[in-house]
C-alpha cells in the first residue's frame, strides 16, 4: 500500500475504534443496559455483539425514534467495518470515503441518542 493508503487505513481504524467506544458506552447507559465487549477485543468479538444488539433493540423501553436511532448507529458502524475489511484486500479511495461516511453518520446519530439519554436521565 502507498503511504496515503496506509494513512487512510490508520485513520479509519482509529475512527472505528473511537466510535465503538462511544457505542459501547451508550449501550451500557440504555434503559436496559447492554454490555458490549471492551478492552482488547477483535472484530470477531465485536461484530456479533453489535448484531445481537440490533436484534434486541425493540425490547428497549424507549420510544421508537430512539430505537431506530440506535439501530442506525449499529448499522452504520457495521457497514464501516465491512468496508474496512474490503479495503484491507482491495484499497480504493471511494471505498475509504464510504467507510468514513458511515462512521460520520454513526457518530451523528449517536450524538442524537446521547442527547436523548441525557435529557431522559435529568427528568
Amino acid at each position: 500500500m502507498a503511504d496515503s493508503e496506509d494513512q487512510a487505513m490508520k485513520k479509519l481504524a482509529q475512527h472505528l475504534s473511537m466510535s465503538y467506544v462511544v457505542l459501547a458506552t451508550l449501550c451500557i447507559n440504555l434503559p436496559v443496559a447492554v454490555t458490549l465487549p471492551t478492552g482488547e477485543v477483535s472484530n470477531v468479538d465485536i461484530v456479533p455483539a453489535i448484531r445481537r444488539t440490533m436484534e434486541i433493540i425493540e425490547d428497549q423501553p424507549m420510544p421508537e425514534e430512539q430505537q431506530a436511532t440506535l439501530f442506525a448507529a449499529c448499522s452504520f458502524w457495521l457497514g464501516a467495518v465491512d468496508l474496512y475489511g474490503l479495503l484491507t484486500r482491495d484499497f480504493h479511495t471511494a471505498r475509504a470515503h464510504s467507510a468514513a461516511a458511515c462512521l460520520l453518520m454513526c457518530d451523528d446519530v449517536m450524538g442524537d441518542l446521547i442527547e436523548w439519554l441525557t435529557d431522559s436521565h435529568q427528568e
